[in-house]
């Protein structure tokens, strides 16, 4: 089976006070098909905090798996959403240690969302099937359809914002810490 390449297009909040979900949106690297794919809250900041660059005031359990995989000599060498049934996806992280074979490399068996969160903590290609793509996917063709509207933090000093910043990490509230981020860059451009 031919492997479709996939990229991190980014999360979105589903606003729904009752049930809080987010949707990680992965876009076909070479075209224009989407899939959508509700992940929890926890696995929706660590992606969010890999996509954006920031350091967590405690290491997350993708930091310590990183570590641990460093300290053994284990590389990831990419991740596939294998599966798509009843909603559900499956996914399997595949590694090695340093120096193995292709028919050395070990696939284990995942949740979506932290194998999507692991790809990004190693920068490692995130692929699927197109028969994943056939069932849960779908086409967007429009113009900005990668981008996500940043929080309405305009009137606000930039005195503030960063303290805004803080607090958010603080809280680790790192989605919110990201938004905050981009707009004291805007303006400081």
């Amino acid at each position: 089976m031919e492997k479709i390449s996939l990229v991190v297009s980014g999360v979105a909040n589903q606003s729904n006070p009752e049930s809080p979900a987010y949707t990680l949106i992965l876009s076909e690297k070479n075209g224009v098909r989407k899939l959508p794919i509700v992940i929890g809250l926890s696995e929706a900041q660590a992606i969010a905090i890999q996509i954006e660059g920031l350091i967590p005031v405690r290491p997350l359990v993708y930091d310590l798996f990183f570590s641990i995989a460093a300290a053994f000599s284990i590389d990831v060498i990419e991740v596939v959403i294998s599966n798509v049934d009843h909603g559900i996806f499956y996914a399997e992280i595949v590694c090695c240690t340093t120096g193995s074979s292709e028919e050395d490399f070990i696939r284990i068996p995942a949740r979506t969302s932290d194998a999507v969160a692991i790809a990004l903590k190693f920068s490692c290609p995130i692929y699927t099937y197109e028969h994943v793509l056939d069932k849960a996917g779908f086409e967007w063709t429009a113009p900005g359809d990668d981008s996500f509207d940043s929080p309405k933090l305009e009137g606000i000093p930039l005195r503030e914002l960063k303290d805004m910043l803080k607090k958010a990490i603080s809280r680790e509230d790192y989605e919110f810490a990201s938004k905050i981020r981009d707009e004291i860059a805007g303006r400081n451009q």
